[in-house]
């Protein structure tokens, strides 16, 4: 296949500005060892604490096959997927790129990543040990495409200082949706003109599940690899709940204008951390900007209530941030050693510990977890291995899907939109898009077999 020349140009150019913009170039001493490099997506404390993973994996001086010894060069790299598809299609990429598992399965299918499968068997890895939304999301067709770096799951956040201020028990979050609906009426605030200046609850912040309530009303997205199940009732009853908020507390201009007034997530005005919204669905991660930008925030975490019962196995939306091989790396054998290493106990667990998360391992280092400063850590992963943790599906047009859907809860919100109209409508758009998908991907493979 030929390979167009700009995209050639603009590989070249990235592999450049990425060696440019990180810590200087070291090169491989000759015979004696060999260079790879791995693109990963954070910046700040999250990118320090996998680069000091790699330290530690650099420091152990593993050899490949030719006694070589292996050096991992940790890139800080921004729009990690956009600038790994642009290099893999230019013929350079990296060894190593660390993608989020809602698109690994996208890759795959562009046949843009190397199986792993071939390295697992060869070392008799252990694919055991791994909770089973993890496991689930390292396969796409029958083969393994990435291992995990760090994990999470999400869960619903309180402010007890406003449960206090509001009568209500502090150290109780809510058991069920009524239950949460009360508690958000009694937490909500206006000032002396009736203007609201504080609520219990938005379904539409952050915002960033707003494709997924469906999940806590026991609906799906999908059915298997090639149906879309936008409207399914289930679905249609969560937009029903989501769309009473949105004139709760006011016409949903009077909402918007409120949420306007939001801060940016990573800053003190951050709508939870400032104390304008009283409970929030959000992750793991949210403990580390508590205590970079609200430190004093008296805050609890419990799993969010589901309209169905669940028998004491929560939902939640598990998903994950991983490290692939792209297809033409340089180095497979190499890059496979420092997968191996960010897997193993002392890899994951370090770089996990770093950034205040889960690790993926359903049994961790005895004493591990009492070393840990997030104070609800057990939480999340008690959730994670729920029966009901959930993961994005693995469309190939997930990314269009998910736009459906959050332009369908917009639409919604404002009440331009019956939810039944809003979903029929999502999968009327986008059942066509996954079927042609499905054919580029069929005819695909059959060139593949063909000699």
């Amino acid at each position: 296949m030929k390979i167009p020349h700009l995209f050639l140009l603009g590989s070249v150019l990235l592999f450049i500005g990425a060696i440019l913009y990180d810590s200087p170039y070291v090169p491989p001493k000759q015979g004696g060892q060999v260079t790879i490099t791995y693109w990963e997506k954070w910046t700040g404390f999250e990118g320090e604490a996998m680069k000091a993973a790699i330290d530690r994996f650099n420091e152990k001086k593993i050899r490949n096959s030719k006694g070589e010894v292996i050096y991992c060069r940790c890139m800080s790299t921004t729009q990690v997927d956009r600038k790994a598809t642009l290099a893999i299609a230019g013929g350079t990429p990296p060894d190593l790129v660390g993608l989020w598992s809602q698109n690994t399965h996208v890759f795959a299918d562009m046949n843009a990543l190397q199986p792993l499968d071939p390295y697992i068997q060869r070392d008799s890895f252990d694919m055991d040990r791994y909770w089973d939304v993890y496991a689930d999301g390292f396969r796409h067709r029958g083969q393994t495409w990435c291992l995990c770096t760090t994990p999470a799951s999400v869960a619903l956040h309180w402010n007890k200082d406003l449960f206090r201020e509001a009568g209500l028990d502090p150290d109780r979050p809510p058991r069920s949706l009524e239950e949460l609906e009360a508690f958000a009426d009694k937490i909500t605030k206006r000032d002396s003109t009736g203007r609201v200046v504080r609520v219990g609850f938005l379904p539409a912040e952050p915002g960033w599940w707003n494709w997924a309530w469906g999940y806590w009303f026991g609906g799906r997205l999908n059915d298997g690899p090639d149906r879309i199940t936008a409207d399914d009732p289930k679905n249609i009853e969560a937009l029903k709940w989501v769309q009473r908020f949105s004139t709760k507390y006011g016409n949903p201009e009077a909402m918007l204008a409120f949420r306007q007034g939001f801060g940016s997530f990573d800053s003190p005005q951050n709508a939870f951390l400032s104390g304008k919204v009283g409970m929030v669905l959000q992750g793991v991660w949210m403990h580390n900007f508590i205590k970079f930008n609200n430190p004093h925030l008296d805050y609890g975490c419990a799993p969010f209530p589901a309209s169905f019962d669940t028998r004491g196995e929560e939902v939640t939306v598990a998903e994950m941030d991983v490290i692939v091989i792209p297809r033409g790396a340089r180095h497979p054998e190499e890059a496979w050693e420092v997968i191996k290493y960010l897997n193993s106990h002392e890899g994951m667990e370090y770089v996990c510990a770093g950034q205040g998360k889960l690790t993926a391992f359903k049994k961790n280092t005895p004493g591990w977890m009492e070393t840990q400063k997030h104070p609800h850590l057990q939480t999340f992963i008690d959730l994670a291995k729920s029966k009901h943790a959930v993961s994005t599906p693995k469309l190939a047009v997930w990314m269009e899907y998910r736009a459906e859907l959050t332009a369908a809860f917009d639409r919604v919100w404002l009440h331009k939109s019956t939810p039944e109209e809003a979903l029929r409508t999502v999968r009327e758009r986008v059942q066509p898009k996954l079927d042609r998908a499905l054919e580029i991907q069929r005819r695909r493979r059959q060139l593949e077999k063909t000699p």
